[in-house]
């Protein structure tokens, strides 16, 4: 049977998602977790975003940051975010929950205290779900209005959501998703 570059990447996007639901939550796979977020987000983000390195030290070690990429845009949600918006994010720091809860203060102040004036206030939260969405865009709408940085947290369904985006041919549908975060938390409270 041959494929066309279409099929393909449909094969790819749906193995996609049948890998990351076969990652299991909890510490013992954190690791695992936090590889293929990398991966996701490099399909995801690109060509916006690159270069990611997976627990990047900073203050001269004594931290980590679970995976850091590169804000290398000229166009985009990436690039409004500091033209637009005016938050400082040449890199963008992400942090990966591989926890069977909800996230609460802790997680969004550990990623919060990773931004700094001269390294960017622009963070993801990756999580595996979030069941009360209101509350943790509340939280993250708290951080931005004590200008601590934004944060927009994403779950397993929104990789998928965004994943399907690609699938469909509907690239900017990861826009829109990640507008429409932006906008909850901003406009929040």
């Amino acid at each position: 049977m041959q494929f066309t570059g279409f099929e393909d990447i449909n094969n790819i996007i749906d193995a996609l998602i049948v890998s990351l639901g076969n990652i299991p939550i909890g510490t013992k796979t954190a690791s695992e977790y936090h590889k293929f977020i990398k991966s996701i987000l490099e399909i995801l983000f690109y060509p916006h975003l690159n270069n990611p390195t997976i627990e990047e030290k900073i203050h001269q070690g004594r931290k980590r940051v679970d995976i850091v990429m590169n804000n290398i845009t000229q166009k985009g949600f990436f690039f409004r975010l500091q033209e637009i918006n005016k938050i400082f994010c040449p890199y963008i720091f992400i942090e990966c929950k591989n926890y069977g809860k909800d996230i609460a203060n802790p997680e969004i102040d550990q990623l919060s205290s990773r931004f700094a004036f001269n390294k960017g206030k622009f963070g993801i939260l990756m999580c595996r779900t979030i069941e009360n969405k209101d509350l943790l865009y509340q939280r993250c709408s708290d951080t931005y209005k004590d200008d601590r940085g934004l944060i927009i947290p994403l779950d397993d369904q929104d990789i998928i959501t965004m994943l399907e985006s690609i699938k469909n041919n509907e690239k900017e549908g990861i826009e829109q998703l990640l507008e429409s975060i932006k906008k909850k938390i901003i406009l929040n409270g």
